[in-house]
């Protein structure tokens, strides 16, 4: 049963050695090795977007995998030509293969389009052509295996001028406008960040100041209950006039903590559902009154963190201005 060389490690039990059937092997076999580099999901992220009154907003997360290894970096991506259009990306899926079709689309937009003006439905035909091209090229010529790692999805934020603001997303090739309800979430955990958006999001469009702290805590909940999400949290916003308005990240700090103590203070009322309290004499004005505080404590904070941006852009501009 054992070499020979291993003999003084066989245990000592009676009636040991045991005959062992010929058809079973006396040694275990090993089970079969799962390795998390080989999983489907290796390279997903998570990606939400908003369709708002006045602008788009999008936030992903950092955190992709290159073979067993955890990398960070920055997965919105911008293509602007002032005056004319506006584009804002964000991808789930492979992480080259989002900057690959990027790339292609920032360069036919420059050589299609280029300084004039346009309406999103001529970018939509342009970036199904661009899409259709890169799928051919780069992923549907790869073996099977490899695809699932190649193929990824869009999220796009597109600005026209005298068009406004849109949201729209990708499937392969096939570009399609996100109507009601009007937000999407794509990558790995959607199936929570769905679940969280449709609790939190009006059916109705709301502003993109009200969307982009939940845009920031739909992520965070995603970073800390998926295993492929992580690093931190990118929210951008492509307003109505085609303005790029980035949130920074003591802002998307404050607006975690904000919805964590808000679902804090509402679970709290769970006990009332208790047959102790009956419902003539329950009270809710403690808790209507932490829930104002805890919104005046945010928008407090969210000021300053804006103050403090303001500052950082003109000591970095002044800086920049020669003496």
């Amino acid at each position: 049963m054992y070499p020979e060389t291993f003999r003084h490690l066989r245990p000592k039990l009676p009636g040991y050695p045991r005959r062992v059937p010929p058809d079973i092997s006396p040694y275990p076999r090993p089970l079969p090795q799962v390795y998390p580099w080989k999983s489907k999901e290796k390279r997903m992220t998570i990606a939400v977007g908003f369709r708002c009154v006045d602008g788009v907003v999008l936030a992903a997360d950092q955190q992709y995998s290159e073979g067993a290894a955890k990398l960070y970096g920055y997965k919105i991506y911008l293509i602007r030509n002032e005056g004319h259009y506006a584009l804002t990306i964000a991808g789930s899926g492979g992480v080259p293969s989002i900057k690959g079709a990027v790339r292609e689309i920032r360069k036919s937009l420059a050589r299609e389009v280029g300084e004039t003006n346009t309406d999103a439905d001529t970018v939509g035909d342009l970036v199904e052509r661009t899409l259709r091209a890169y799928y051919a090229t780069h992923i549907d010529c790869a073996p099977p295996k490899a695809r699932e790692d190649l193929d990824f999805q869009l999220l796009i934020a597109v600005w026209t001028a005298g068009h406004g603001s849109r949201l729209f997303q990708t499937w392969r090739s096939q570009w399609y406008e996100v109507e009601s309800p009007f937000h999407r979430c794509i990558g790995a955990g959607a199936y929570l960040t769905d679940c969280l958006t449709e609790m939190l999001a009006p059916t109705s469009l709301m502003s993109v100041e009200a969307a982009k702290p939940l845009a920031a805590f739909i992520v965070g909940r995603a970073k800390k209950f998926v295993q492929y999400c992580g690093g931190q949290t990118f929210v951008r916003a492509l307003l109505g006039d085609g303005t790029d308005d980035r949130v920074w990240q003591d802002e998307i700090i404050d607006s975690n903590l904000y919805f964590e103590g808000f679902f804090r203070t509402v679970g709290g009322m769970r006990d009332l559902l208790g047959t102790a309290h009956s419902p003539e004499n329950v009270d809710t004005g403690s808790v209507a009154a932490r829930l104002k505080e805890q919104f005046v404590t945010f928008q407090k904070a969210r000021l300053e963190d804006r103050r403090k941006q303001v500052e950082m852009r003109e000591r970095a501009r002044s800086r920049r201005l020669p003496r």
